[in-house]
């Protein structure tokens, strides 16, 4: 038997132990007690496999998101162009399409002779209308970008490269169809020279857009 108190072996149905003293139950056998010590280190657990837990605010792979305020996610680039854009561009582009789509719908593009030019050439209301509607269109369409590209959404760049599409798309088009309802008088140098202007930073912007985000396409996860 054992000592329940030292753990010492003693002989069976002793009354006392030798080694510490006490009394004991010679009735009940005693097994020597055994001491865990809890493992102060991760590896002593057997099955224990340390973990790193995940940086504050970064992408997490289970499904977090990553932060536009955490600068060490940026990669070392820079991200000048990004912030003009989901701070100001994308904002700008929503008010000015908005105020285009109103002045289609209106026709207050011609001033006080829209209803003069309505009556006139009866074809071109409802063009304005139709481009109207694109523009209204494109003023959400803007602040969806806006709100992609702000959480690093991973469609975010391709809808910005979108909305540079449809603007010139729309653009030529609408051009085309006036023409066609008006004639040449409407192909003015003034006129020519803005749609011509329009076409031109919308195929630089795609271009450029395109090689910007492609160098940060890590950062567009969510």
């Amino acid at each position: 038997m054992f000592c329940k108190y030292c753990g010492r072996q003693i002989a069976d149905g002793s009354l006392f132990c030798p080694g510490c003293g006490n009394r004991l139950d010679s009735a009940q056998e005693q097994t020597p007690p055994t001491q865990q010590t809890p493992p102060s280190q991760p590896g002593s657990y057997p099955n224990y496999t340390p973990t790193t837990p995940p940086p504050a605010g970064g992408y997490r792979p289970n499904g977090g998101y990553q932060s536009p305020n955490n600068a060490a996610n940026f990669s070392g680039y820079p991200m000048g162009w990004y912030k003009f854009l989901i701070y100001f561009a994308l904002f700008a582009s929503c008010v000015l399409n908005a105020c285009s789509a109103i002045g289609m719908f209106s026709g207050m593009i011609y001033g006080d002779a829209s209803g003069l030019v309505y009556a006139i050439f009866g074809g071109l209301r409802i063009v304005d209308i139709l481009y109207g509607l694109v523009m209204a269109a494109m003023a959400v369409l803007a602040i969806l970008t806006r709100q992609k590209l702000a959480q690093f959404r991973k469609d975010g760049p391709t809808y910005l490269l979108m909305l540079y599409v449809i603007n010139m798309a729309a653009s030529v088009i609408y051009l085309i169809l006036v023409t066609i309802i008006v004639g040449d008088m409407v192909l003015t140098g003034e006129v020519m020279g803005q749609y011509l202007l329009i076409i031109v930073v919308s195929i630089v912007m795609i271009v450029v857009n395109n090689i910007y985000f492609k160098k940060r396409a890590s950062l567009f996860v969510n």
